[in-house]
């Protein structure tokens, strides 16, 4: 599969995640190697090389991107951190963790900021915290 190049390139423009697990794109300038489907800008052709797997994109020198974590084995939480993280927002939300804490303190019991946690549910379900929490934000007083 590594060895078609034009194939490979399409995937990795389309950033395809069919395409994750079968080889990993390296890029020259930078050093880094990542998985298809990496959410970063996809490089030049000229700047790309395609290795079968993370452990031969090392061997040849090329570190693992942070973004994206090639280096993760498949089906780890490492794999697919946005799905993680709304497994473990949904399991916080039905214990109660937003009728105790907040929107706020949901987000600071995950490590994400609300504006990042509130985007990171939206593109995965469609849904705000509060919405998953079954209420509507809290309004101010009347006058």
């Amino acid at each position: 599969m590594h060895d078609d190049f034009d194939r490979c390139y399409r995937a990795v423009q389309s950033k395809d995640a069919r395409f994750d697990g079968w080889f990993v794109t390296a890029v020259l300038t930078t050093r880094i190697y990542c998985r298809p489907s990496c959410p970063v800008r996809p490089p030049f052709a000229r700047n790309v090389r395609f290795y079968p797997t993370a452990a031969a994109a090392q061997r040849a020198g090329f570190r693992a991107c942070k973004r994206c974590r090639p280096d993760a084995s498949p089906g780890s939480p490492e794999w697919n951190v946005r799905g993680d993280v709304v497994a473990r927002t949904m399991r916080l939300i039905a214990d109660g963790t937003v009728d105790r804490d907040g929107v706020g303190g949901l987000a600071a019991h995950l490590g994400y900021t609300t504006r990042q946690l509130e985007r990171l549910l939206q593109a995965e379900v469609g849904a705000g915290p509060l919405a998953l929490a079954g209420r509507s934000a809290p309004r101010p007083p009347a006058c």
